[in-house]
């Protein structure tokens, strides 16, 4: 490992390369501010990245002349440039979050040259921690021919499979930048019927798995009250604190990513209660599914009367991505007692629209195929698909849409 500055950095990045951006709440400030300052050098050089929450800095001066930016999960920010539709510019790969190691690696069909990875300060067993974004950065350094690390005083030292050696980084510098925050969305006056009615069909002993959002969030403050449960989830924020807070000692937590404040962070700074992992064991179907009473909570943005969820793109606009919602549904169906359940409010927020819809618009992309579609719940009740046949469906999904909308969703049967 060579100690160098951000600029020096940037410029080892050879052109015509693609380099992978940190995600999650990890942020390499002081890297992007050089590279930001360096763009215009590239003739050609693609930046990758999958889910950051808040802005992206680096697509601040709109890649300059000769570069473009690729994702497999797309997000609030990004969608703004989607919709400027500079598809020379701006790009989305449908990806599964089990399949990224693969995808995106030497021998896959993405061939990352440079990875850039948040770590914490060197430690006495000269290794790094990857501290609250593992994901896929493990697989990535494994792939990458140029490896550059912030090594950032605030980032916590995790447990679980974390760490990186000194030798795996080729280029590091310093830091002292404060960590990305997440707070849990506003919700809707809805959200605790949502909850309660999730919380009941979670069994004692249940391994659960949560996605990410104003309900899940909530509902991940309220599982210390399950007996026996454990955690598996590929993204786990702030209410983790008040989960191991309250739950008992024995309770196994694994997570590929981390979400909260600054105290959340600290708190889980050498907690050997919370087991980091990579994406490729985060996101292993097979695995997950062997573990009993796997349990899957995810939401989407509309789901139709076949019991198709969309999770990802508003009419032609792309706002997510797959994601790792069918990794988990399908781990829940090979468990022995696993069921997976798509939690939503029955509308928009603003009342005006049903997310139960007889059909979906043009454009919009099937996240969750219907005959993987277990449990659907509102506030207004639980709705079971699996077993049911196309009339029957309909007929569950309807009674748990907002009544302003079922007669409409009726109608539509006929």
């Amino acid at each position: 490992m060579k100690l160098v500055k951000p600029a020096d950095a940037v410029a080892a990045i050879p052109d015509h390369s693609i380099a992978i951006m940190p995600a999650g709440c990890a942020r390499a400030t002081d890297f992007y501010t050089a590279l930001m300052q360096d763009i215009d050098r590239f003739t050609d050089l693609t930046l990758c990245s999958g889910f950051s929450f808040g802005t992206y800095p680096y697509l601040a001066k709109g890649l300059g002349r000769n570069s473009r930016y690729l994702t497999w999960q797309a997000s609030a920010h990004t969608r703004e440039l989607f919709k400027e539709g500079d598809r020379m510019k701006y790009g989305f790969v449908p990806i599964r979050l089990a399949d990224v190691h693969r995808v995106v690696s030497d021998t896959g069909e993405i061939r990352p040259h440079t990875v850039v990875v948040q770590t914490s300060l060197p430690q006495a067993d000269g290794q790094v921690s990857l501290g609250i974004s593992v994901g896929a950065n493990l697989d990535f350094i494994r792939s990458a021919k140029l490896v550059i690390a912030e090594m950032n005083a605030n980032m916590p030292v995790t447990a679980g499979d974390s760490r990186v050696s000194l030798e795996s980084i080729d280029l590091a510098y310093e830091a002292n930048t404060p960590l990305w925050e997440y707070s849990t969305p506003e919700g809707q006056a809805s959200d605790d019927l949502i909850v309660e009615n999730v919380m009941s069909l979670i069994p004692d002993g249940a391994w659960a798995q949560l996605g990410v959002g104003a309900v899940p969030d909530r509902i991940l403050g309220r599982l210390s009250e399950v007996p026996g449960i454990n955690l598996w989830s590929g993204l786990l924020t702030g209410g983790l604190q008040q989960f191991i807070d309250k739950a008992p000692g024995g309770s196994r937590i694994v997570a590929g990513e981390l979400a909260g404040s600054k105290t959340f962070y600290e708190f889980c700074n050498q907690n050997a209660r919370i087991e980091m992992a990579p994406t490729s064991v985060t996101h292993d179907v097979a695995k997950v599914g062997s573990l009993p009473k796997f349990v899957s909570v995810n939401s989407a943005l509309e789901i139709d009367l076949q019991g198709q969820s969309n999770g990802e793109a508003i009419g032609k606009l792309q706002i997510s991505g797959v994601g790792g919602s069918l990794d988990y549904i399908e781990a829940a169906n090979l468990s022995e007692g696993g069921i997976s359940i798509i939690a939503l409010s029955s509308t928009t927020a603003n009342g005006k629209y049903s997310k139960i819809v007889p059909f979906f618009q043009e454009g919009a992309v099937v996240t969750t195929p219907r005959y993987c579609t277990d449990y659907v719940v509102t506030e207004y009740g639980i709705a079971r698909l699996r077993g049911k046949d196309l009339f029957q469906r309909a007929e569950a999904l309807i009674a748990i849409a907002h009544p302003n909308f079922r007669d409409q969703l009726a109608g539509a049967l006929a």
